[in-house]
């Protein structure tokens, strides 16, 4: 029988040459200390540090690992970090703490492994970040980790190659690089935002993850050794015939569907069940007119999201933003400045935008107004959230006059009707019962329940 590393075994020299580190989520039943204890005894001669900070600004190496909360997960999310290794190091120990998972701890759809790469004798900055693109088979990782697929935190990097602008018979490849933009975003199955650090260049592979990853060894080190030899191959050499193929066939299917809604009437023929408006106004000859400026809008809003069918999609002149209503659907692009209302959402990235009456799960929200909504297991930084009911949350900066059922309320300014129930963690000024020992500049919640 043909063993996973089999296939790799010729591109030994390239294995080598990487070196790796790991951030593994995960959960654990037991307390802090004693996890931290028997990682210990299990890496030893490593030395596991704990932290009680969230996100401990403690830089790990090889021979110094650390153990902090993640709040991304939930209170209870842990997070094993390593320093940089090299391949067989980084290996033998990845083992070593899959294993403990496995023996002491579980993992959900909330949690994933990422891969640090860079390499001993290659500057990762002069990687072709177009060539790594291309030769990234997304659709055989999801095989072996199916809910990473359409995962608003490990989006598909094919959604950086630009192509509203290009004609797909003739596109010059050095003007598809120069338009490619690293974005700010972390939230890609590859984050590209770090391979410029002088001091610290690497990529980071977002994709492992879900239920029971922990289990799947074979698949994870088969993935690992691909993402390593692609990197070094799209490290070390050029552009060929194969990636110009690669790139001319993306360009031509991606150009093709966006031409499809080129038009109202060719937008009635791919969705009957959604009724455009024009500041609530329906008539053809009004959405007619106003199609040519709003296409572009409708096109990212429904190419980012799965699952919608029936819904109202409004454009309102005066605020120049698109009104979402009475729909459901999951995003797996991020959404930034629209208007939700009576919608239900699961699994998005969202900014910048107003959300009232809308049923909100497995999702982020940032820099947006929510009112008159339930929210489960998402995380909301600097929103303003009124006559809400929040259950197991992540709370940090913004606004809260609503009702918080368990979670994290981390930071943030609290309104004269909030409440928080017994189950909620306060990261306040109590040392003994806060496990992240940060304070709190705010009024003390608990203070504030009827």
């Amino acid at each position: 029988m043909e063993k996973y590393t089999d296939k790799f075994l010729n591109d030994y020299k390239i294995l080598s040459e990487s070196v790796l580190g790991f951030e593994i989520e995960c959960y654990f039943d037991i307390t802090f200390y004693k996890i931290l204890e028997l990682l210990n005894k299990e890496l030893h001669p490593v030395k596991v540090h704990g932290f009680r900070k969230y996100h401990s600004e403690f830089k790990p190496d090889h021979n110094n690992f650390k153990l902090e909360r993640d709040l991304s997960g939930g209170e209870n999310m842990a997070e094993i970090i390593t320093g940089p290794m090299g391949y067989f190091s980084a290996k033998y120990y990845l083992i070593k703490i899959l294993k403990f998972i496995e023996k002491y701890g579980f993992t959900s759809d909330k949690s994933s492994i990422h891969f640090n790469l860079s390499f001993k004798n290659n500057n990762i900055n002069d990687l072709d970040i177009l060539k790594q693109i291309l030769n990234t088979k997304e659709n055989q990782i999801y095989q072996d980790f199916p809910s990473r697929k359409n995962n608003v935190y490990c989006k598909s990097i094919y959604q950086l190659i630009p192509y509203k602008s290009f004609d797909y018979s003739d596109v010059p490849i050095g003007a598809i690089n120069n338009m490619i933009q690293v974005p700010k975003s972390k939230y890609y199955g590859i984050n590209f935002k770090n391979i410029n650090d002088l001091d610290n260049g690497r990529l980071e592979f977002r994709y492992i993850g879900g239920e029971n990853y922990h289990k799947k060894l074979g698949s994870i080190f088969e993935h690992l050794d691909r993402f390593i030899v692609d990197t070094y191959r799209n490290l070390t050499q050029g552009f060929n015939h194969e990636d110009e193929e690669k790139l001319h066939n993306y360009l031509k299917h991606k150009i093709s569907i966006y031409q499809k809604l080129s038009s109202y009437e060719s937008f009635l023929v791919e969705y009957p069940n959604i009724e455009l408006q024009i500041n609530q106004d329906n008539r053809h000859e009004i959405v007619s007119s106003y199609y040519g400026k709003i296409y572009t809008k409708l096109y990212n809003f429904l190419e980012g999201v799965e699952g919608i069918d029936e819904c109202i999609l409004n454009f309102h002149t005066e605020t120049n933003k698109l009104e979402v209503v009475d729909s459901k659907f999951s995003p797996f692009k991020e959404l930034n400045n629209i208007d939700f209302i009576s919608c239900e959402i699961s699994g998005g990235i969202i900014s910048n935008s107003n959300l009232y009456d809308c049923k909100i799960q497995n999702s982020q929200i940032s820099n947006s107004k929510i009112d008159n909504s339930t929210i489960n297991y998402s995380k909301l930084f600097s929103c303003n959230v009124k006559s809400c009911e929040l259950t197991d949350c992540f709370f940090e900066r913004g606004f809260l006059d609503s009702y918080m059922i368990g979670g994290v309320f981390r930071s943030g300014r609290i309104g004269p009707f909030a409440k928080f129930s017994e189950t909620t963690r306060i990261v306040g000024e109590d040392k003994k019962k806060n496990f992240f020992q940060t304070k709190s500049t705010q009024q003390d919640p608990k203070k504030l329940k009827p």
